[in-house]
């Protein structure tokens, strides 16, 4: 027997009868005909569904309110995760406040270009640090107005990026592919006072073309937890899945691979064959020196290094005497050579020739890119980890990155 549509599949149902319906009275339209036969029928077929479904869905809420379930009003009440998925995992329709979220991000997310959610799934927006046009754009297409509260849900994400740390340009809600122009420069003269001027204009050429990727992962949340009605528990969860994100977009990042189907390329594919060995303050030196002379030296310029490099780093002295204090200087992040000294044990180890280094990485991180399309999709899972009484989340989400500029970085490896 098949199992009964949620009132949120009802109505994805609904718009998708009435989208086709639309566009079979467009068509003729723009070839000035009338409707033939065939047409009509399907148009008069698609207007009895959509009146079943309105039925539908208005007997569905009415057993609601007879069972004591809550309604929400649409518009009204926040967002819950925690709720969303525990209503998957029972079976149950979500309530309308987490409805509207859903469906508004569903729709936001197969606008995007990434591949289109799943039905069974939950759809969530990321980090909607572009909420004017979220909610523009939710308005036109479903009429659901989002508050800012309930968009803010995946803010974590953002803040475990070491890469969103050191100024990379992170940005979200894209849709289509897309590609950084580069440009050669403008050509500047001295010219006599009446002669004519040469063309100084430079060339645009069209750079790499990213495209939406898609990234799994997944992490297992406690049944238990799921039923608790707590901020704290609501915190966690998003916690949980921003994290496994995360560490995954910064594992690929800051990979040695490269040309692997489907896959972001490493930025450690390639080291810079000057820059290696022992950590020393030369080292250190030289790769501010590297991007100083390609004119990269300015914006978001902070060093990112394996955590192993940093104990070294703490230790060493920039020179014999050791007047000049150790090259690690200051608390938690610290610096390095007056800059920014960031962290993560995602950068890779084993590298160079006797497999012995460690990554460390220092440029301008505004000429990296981030990139995400549509939102995140969650696929509950409560059958694989039913005997540990835990609940899989597996996760679907769209990125892409790389450099926009190369020259503004030096890549290279220290033991």
């Amino acid at each position: 027997m098949a199992k009964e549509k949620s009132i949120t599949e009802l109505k994805d149902e609904k718009k998708q009868l009435s989208a086709r319906s639309k566009a079979i009275i467009e068509a003729a339209k723009g070839e000035k005909r009338q409707l033939n036969a065939e047409e009509n029928e399907e148009l008069g077929a698609n207007q009895c569904r959509m009146a079943e479904i309105n039925l539908e869905i208005e007997e569905r809420e009415d057993q609601n309110r007879q069972q004591g379930k809550q309604h929400v009003t649409p518009g009204q009440g926040k967002f819950s995760l925690r709720r969303a998925i525990a209503n998957m995992v029972d079976g149950n329709q979500q309530n309308d406040a987490d409805a509207s979220v859903i469906d508004a991000a569903t729709t936001h997310h197969n606008m995007s270009g990434a591949q289109m959610a799943d039905k069974r799934s939950i759809v969530v927006p990321v980090n909607m640090e572009s909420r004017a046009a979220f909610t523009a754009a939710t308005e036109a297409v479903t009429g659901v107005v989002i508050d800012e509260e309930q968009q803010e849900m995946l803010l974590p994400l953002q803040s475990s990026l070491v890469l969103a740390q050191a100024g990379a340009r992170f940005m979200t809600g894209l849709q289509g592919n897309i590609y950084w122009p580069e440009f050669s420069g403008a050509n500047v003269f001295w010219e006599g006072e009446n002669d004519e001027a040469k063309d100084g204009a430079g060339a645009f050429s069209k750079g790499d073309v990213f495209k939406p990727l898609r990234l799994t992962a997944y992490v297992d949340i406690s049944k238990q937890l799921l039923v608790q009605e707590n901020t704290s528990v609501e915190a966690y969860i998003r916690q949980a899945i921003a994290v496994a994100i995360a560490q995954k977009i910064e594992q690929t990042a800051f990979s040695t691979k490269t040309g692997v189907a489907n896959t972001p390329d490493g930025m450690f594919h390639t080291l810079d064959a000057n820059v290696k060995g022992a950590m020393i303050w030369e080292q250190i030196v030289a790769m501010e020196t590297k991007a100083d002379t390609q004119d990269a030296l300015f914006g978001n310029l902070s060093y990112i290094l394996h955590p192993a490099l940093v104990g070294k780093a703490k230790t060493k002295v920039k020179d014999a005497s050791g007047a000049g204090g150790f090259i690690f200087t200051g608390n938690g992040d610290g610096q390095l050579n007056g800059y920014r000294a960031l962290r993560t044990n995602n950068l890779p180890k084993e590298l160079g020739e006797g497999s012995d280094e460690f990554g460390i990485a220092f440029g301008n991180w505004a000429n990296y890119f981030l990139g995400q399309w549509g939102g995140i999709e969650l696929l509950v899972d409560p059958y694989t980890q039913a005997l540990k009484g835990t609940v899989r989340l597996i996760t679907n989400s769209y990125w892409n990155m790389g450099f926009i500029r190369k020259e503004s970085f030096c890549i290279a490896s220290m033991k």
